[in-house]
């Protein structure tokens, strides 16, 4: 059932966008109604280059005129969805990506501006289960470029979920043949 998108109001799922990740995100929503414990949405057009966020040529364009808009329509959809349920205290909203953009342009050979990747800098959200509301950590220099003031690792990101999640960061599980393994090697709760 929770799959059974045309149960929703048309005005509904217009309001998260008639997109396939806006449509994922209301799904999403759907699943945990119905107490699925973690859902993934991929951020995927299927198979359409142009939709992709790997905007290695014409960035401008992309970004202005579909990967934007229909980002911030489905994420402040669900945002606001799951607030209105009483489901966003309860729940843990995590928008990562593993790498952001180059600070500066490259003209590709059609003469469209892109950007390649960049893993210096990049930023994640996170929302609910009781991430406080609309702050900013941590900063990067004028260009994006270099991070200046409060870096993040990537394993202090899953440190604070599993510590958000209730799950013991310092618990090890065992591997075969009895091997202990730490959930988390290394990184810190982001307190903030």
């Amino acid at each position: 059932d929770a799959l059974r998108l045309e149960r929703e109001p048309d005005a509904l799922r217009d309001e998260y966008g008639l997109t396939l990740f806006g449509q994922a995100c209301l799904t999403a929503r759907r699943l945990l109604e119905a107490d699925a414990k973690i859902v993934t949405v991929c951020w995927d057009e299927f198979g359409q280059t142009d939709e992709s966020w790997d905007t290695h040529y014409d960035h401008h364009s992309r970004m202005k005129d579909f990967l934007l808009p229909a980002f911030d329509k489905a994420f402040s959809a669900l945002m606001l969805d799951l607030d209105r349920r009483g489901l966003l205290d309860d729940t843990l909203v995590l928008c990562l990506s593993e790498h952001g953009r180059t600070p500066t342009f490259d003209i590709t050979a059609a003469g469209a501006p892109g950007r390649g990747h960049w893993s210096r800098a990049y930023c994640q959200l996170f929302a609910g289960a009781g991430v406080p509301r609309g702050q900013v950590v941590g900063s990067t220099n004028s260009t994006a470029g270099d991070v200046v003031e409060r870096p993040i690792d990537p394993k202090d990101i899953l440190r604070t979920a599993y510590h958000l999640l209730g799950i013991d960061t310092n618990r090890e599980l065992l591997a075969s043949p009895g091997r202990p393994v730490p959930i988390v090697a290394g990184g810190q709760v982001v307190r903030e």
